[in-house]
């Protein structure tokens, strides 16, 4: 189904890959006339708690009743296996119950995408536990940040190994390690604000597929957990 075609324009997003949630829930249609709304909290590990009511919350925000959603997108990964859950176990049902397209976006696609503006290099990672990340570069292609190589798992004492240029960092940090890497070589470190992944982001990458008519299959689309398979075996969403 092509946007053009749809008299549900609005596409609801959600990111529940770690401890901060955040859904996001704007049109994307022709004339829509709406801006729609975003939030982001700390769920901790209360998603399955939370997420739902959020949900819930947005849509009353933005005046949208949940019959007008025509695309749901949502993370998969890596992350936490709980938080990933929720979010793709919500994002399914409502896919499932109402008929619509779900597009699935890496995580860490997210996380370098929001750094697109800064037009450098960047390293994307999320928290693995254990004082463990999962980090991705991504680099320039043809206009749009792609990511180059596998994902890997590192320390974050080895989360600045290995630049050659100017590569800005998005993820979250706490203020000790941001001050380690600060005295780093070619790491730049936006704001702790700016850092942060946004589902609005989701909502950026996924409407592009939706016009494209490039939606995932609901049946085989899965999360990517941080310790169910290799983080090699993600590839980055950028280059559908």
């Amino acid at each position: 189904m092509r946007v053009a075609e749809q008299s549900r324009h609005w596409m609801l997003a959600l990111d529940t890959s770690d401890t901060l949630a955040s859904l996001a829930l704007a049109p994307s249609g022709i004339d829509c006339g709406a801006v729609g709304a975003e939030t982001a909290w700390y769920a901790g590990r209360r998603q399955t708690t939370s997420v739902l009511a959020e949900v819930d919350h947005l849509l009353r925000l933005a005046d949208v009743d949940v019959k007008e959603l025509g695309a749901v997108a949502v993370t998969t990964g890596p992350g936490a296996f709980n938080a990933l859950r929720v979010g793709m176990s919500i994002a399914k049902g409502l896919a499932f119950a109402m008929d619509i397209p779900i597009f699935g976006i890496g995580t860490l696609d997210v996380a370098a995408q929001g750094m697109a503006h800064l037009g450098l290099p960047v390293r994307a990672f999320v928290v693995a536990g254990r004082g463990r990340v999962v980090v991705g570069d991504y680099r320039w292609v043809n206009g749009r940040l792609d990511l180059r190589g596998a994902l890997a798992h590192r320390t974050f004492d080895e989360l600045a190994d290995g630049l050659l240029e100017p590569t800005v960092f998005a993820g979250e940090l706490g203020e000790e390690a941001r001050g380690a890497l600060a005295e780093k070589p070619n790491v730049v470190l936006p704001p702790p604000s700016v850092s942060r992944r946004r589902a609005a982001t989701l909502l950026d990458l996924a409407t592009r597929r939706w016009r494209n008519d490039d939606p995932d299959d609901l049946l085989a689309l899965e999360p990517i957990y941080i310790h169910s398979q290799p983080a090699g075996a993600a590839r980055s969403e950028q280059n559908r």
